[in-house]
């Protein structure tokens, strides 16, 4: 049991501190009272003003900030903050006065001097770390929420950040707010801005009530004076005796905590004020009707203009997927240039090998895609809990982005292989094919990310996968020598859709299909290739039903990948 019987009161306009020792169960409460517990099982009751408010409007009325900064790096401070003003604010508000309510953000933090420099990553220099920290605060912010509850707000700052965290956030309550936080050894400047405080202890109330009284109780109701002749911090010093099994340090017996407190006159005061509460009125939850938000379409739209064109600005972006068509078509160019249109066995077999090394590429070349998810889930469950898209939307948005891109980098590719080494048939079905199994493995690989834990899990089924089917693709393996428990496996590969097709527009209506390079020796006839490889019939013979079946596959994993980011969550809180 993480928390027991917790009760207790967070007054409006009031600034309060969470501590504790290290897993007392600082952050499940904070969890809890925000109703973003995603695991294990809540009994008791979370009152706002003594009433429990609709889920949709403890979304609008309570902000969250999570310990760790879940920003879009690409973005400015504005624009990170516009964003996300367009996806939780009701549509009633038109852009200017969005506009508005950013810049009041940007004021009320302090963050008007880098508004318009980007946030920053690990490749790209951006903002500060209290800066950061703030921005952060500020996508809470953008609401109006009456109720801010904050995760270890000054962790990974130094001193001087983290007081400057601590007056922007007490700075919020003096204007009615009510904010929480969990701090784990803040500074004693940064703790002089707390108004109350409640400290836990395996997962009890040990004190709630004001900070300026903390130091008394120790004294004069637990037995535990302050160190003399020393100085000392006194948030350091409350987190210390309360971790230790003997606060005084002696022989004498170690104190109960939880005893002392809930036999205490503030824990009377507590539950005093917490009888008190009127409903719709202590917490400041306005508890009115839900206002009209942003439909799906409409939050697909900020998605893409926001995320999407500011990713098609970015090296980091383009490179990957621009960069890898480049070198393997240039690649290509220098091993088998103007072989296509060769009438020779070897040129041949050479065009279909390199026809199936092409469709391969597009299942290995989708490692490149694994991160676009897994490197995105921290920020993706956290805009999540905001309420600010549904998983569908959101995988629409990184489908159509990578579709988009696709379409020209496949061209460039395209353009570069299928001129360079004078294939047979129609450009146009080269180039849709290619663009058709790229999309699959791009789908592919955001399925396998959405069921794997971490990169490293992706990048090590992704290829297991490709290797799997190029088995069954038809080059390695004719189809009539596959084993006949192994053939519904065959016909899982899209590997085998891609390259029937590229054969059949490479051979079928061309000179070279007609050649009769291969040699069957037991029945002393010779072969075309099409007829070796078994690329006839209803089936493998028609190019528009491979085509068919190769947009089938994309499908499939797309909307494989959809649900499995729908319904699995990985780290839950």
């Amino acid at each position: 049991m993480i928390l027991d019987k917790v009760n207790g009161i967070f007054q409006t306009g009031r600034m309060t501190a969470l501590m504790g020792p290290s897993g007392s169960g600082k952050t499940s409460l904070l969890d809890v009272v925000a109703g973003r517990k995603s695991s294990g099982t809540i009994e008791g009751r979370v009152l706002y003003g003594g009433v429990k408010p609709p889920r949709a409007t403890l979304r609008q009325a309570v902000g969250y900030v999570e310990q760790f900064d879940t920003l879009v790096g690409e973005l400015s401070v504005r624009d990170m903050l516009m964003y996300t003003a367009e996806l939780r604010l009701p549509t009633t508000l038109s852009t200017d006065d969005k506009s508005a309510r950013v810049s009041e953000v940007l004021a009320t933090l302090g963050l008007e001097a880098c508004a318009n420099t980007v946030i920053g990553s690990p490749l790209q220099r951006g903002i500060s770390g209290g800066q950061l920290k703030r921005t952060n605060i500020g996508l809470a912010l953008i609401t109006k929420p009456s109720v801010i509850f904050l995760d270890e707000p000054t962790s990974g700052l130094d001193s001087h950040m983290a007081n400057e965290v601590a007056v922007s956030l007490a700075a919020l309550a003096a204007e009615g707010r009510t904010v929480v936080c969990t701090i784990h050894s803040p500074t004693s400047y940064a703790f002089s801005k707390f108004d109350d405080l409640m400290m836990l202890k395996q997962g009890r109330v040990a004190y709630h009530g004001p900070c300026e009284s903390v130091a008394a109780y120790l004294q004069n109701t637990c037995g535990v004076p302050p160190p003399k002749g020393i100085f000392y911090s006194l948030p350091e010093w409350l987190v210390s005796v309360t971790s230790e099994a003997s606060a005084t340090g002696d022989s004498s017996p170690p104190v109960d905590w939880v005893a002392s407190f809930a036999k205490s006159a503030l824990r009377k005061d507590a539950d005093a004020l917490r009888d008190a509460a009127a409903p719709g009125e202590a917490s400041g939850v306005a508890l009115t009707k839900e206002a009209k938000m942003p439909g799906s379409l409409r939050r697909l739209g900020t998605l893409l203009r926001y995320r999407m064109t500011t990713h098609y600005k970015s090296g980091e972006f383009l490179g990957p997927r621009i960069g890898d068509k480049i070198v393997f078509g240039l690649l290509i160019l220098g091993l088998y240039y103007g072989i296509g249109n060769e009438e020779s066995a070897q040129s041949i077999q050479s065009t279909a090998s390199l026809l199936y090394f092409v469709s391969a590429l597009c299942g290995y070349g989708a490692a490149a895609f694994v991160p676009s998810l897994t490197l995105d889930r921290p920020l993706f469950y956290r805009e999540l809990a905001d309420g600010c898209y549904s998983p569908l939307v959101y995988y629409l948005s990184k489908f159509i982005e990578e579709a988009f891109l696709c379409i020209f980098t496949s061209l460039l590719f395209s353009c570069i292989v299928f001129f360079g080494v004078q294939l047979q048939g129609s450009f146009w079905t080269f180039a849709s094919v290619y663009y058709l199994t790229t999309m699959n493995g791009i789908t592919l690989a955001y399925a396998v990310a959405a069921v794997v834990p971490n990169m490293d899990a992706a990048n090590a089924l992704l290829p297991t996968l490709v290797t799997m089917w190029m088995y069954f693709g038809g080059l390695f393996l004719l189809f009539d020598k596959i084993p006949v428990y192994f053939e519904w496996l065959s016909w899982t590969s899209f590997l085998r859709y891609s390259w029937g097709a590229q054969m059949l527009n490479q051979y079928k209506d061309s000179s070279v299909g007609r050649v009769p390079a291969y040699v069957d020796q037991q029945a002393n006839t010779t072969r075309t290739v099409l007829e070796f490889y078994g690329l006839e019939g209803d089936v493998m013979g028609s190019e528009g039903v491979c085509v068919a079946l190769l947009a089938t596959c994309t499908l499939v994993f797309a909307t494989c990948g959809a649900a499995a980011l729908g319904s699995i969550r990985f780290g839950k809180r």
